[in-house]
Parts: C-alpha cells; sequence; structure tokens
C-alpha cells in the first residue's frame, strides 16, 4: 500500500462515530502497520505507536492508536515469536490472533 493510498482511505473521512469499532480498530491495525512499523524491525513498538500520536491526523486514528497502546500487553502476549524479538512489540501475528479472539467473543 502506498502513502497515498493509506491517506486516501484513513485521512479523508471526517469523524462519523465517537466510538470506534474494534473491525475499524483491526482494519486501521492491518493496513496502518507498515506507516507505524517506523524502524522497520515487524512490530509496533510503545514509542512508534506515542511517537504517531503526535502526528497531525485524524482523532479518529488517535483513538485506533491509543487502543493499541492501552491493549498493547495483551496483544504482544498472543503469538510467541522467539528470542531477540521486543518485549512488547507488536507483531501481525500478534495482531491477527488478538483481533480473531475478540470477533469470536463479541460474536
Amino acid at each position: 500500500m502506498t502513502q497515498q493510498d493509506f491517506e486516501r482511505h484513513w485521512l479523508t473521512e471526517e469523524d462519523q462515530t465517537a466510538e470506534p469499532d474494534i473491525k475499524a480498530i483491526r482494519d486501521y491495525a492491518y493496513l496502518a502497520f507498515d506507516h507505524l512499523d517506523k524502524n522497520g524491525n515487524g512490530f509496533l513498538e510503545r514509542e512508534e505507536l506515542v511517537a504517531a500520536l503526535e502526528l497531525p491526523i485524524k482523532s479518529r486514528e488517535k483513538s485506533f492508536i491509543t487502543f493499541l497502546l492501552n491493549n498493547q500487553e495483551n496483544i504482544a502476549e498472543m503469538v510467541n515469536e522467539g528470542g531477540g524479538t521486543p518485549a512488547e512489540g507488536i507483531s501481525r501475528d500478534d495482531l491477527e490472533s488478538y483481533f480473531s479472539l475478540i470477533t469470536r467473543l463479541l460474536g
């Protein structure tokens, strides 16, 4: 996905709901992963997510990033990627497992 595609998908919509739903958060996390993973190590780390909150982005995106920050530990624990990985970094596999579980629980 190019930066232009990302911006067209997420940055052109005005905030329409006060509370984002879990599927919108999941979709955002999948689409924005490479954009948020500034050091390119395959993990979303706390510093990267906090830095993203400082960007001039819509409040909708900030709420999605805040959700990831608030649930970072639980998300990061979903898959054991082995040694040498950031302790609390969120991988794509973590996201997939976490949102699959949450979606099943919410029915």
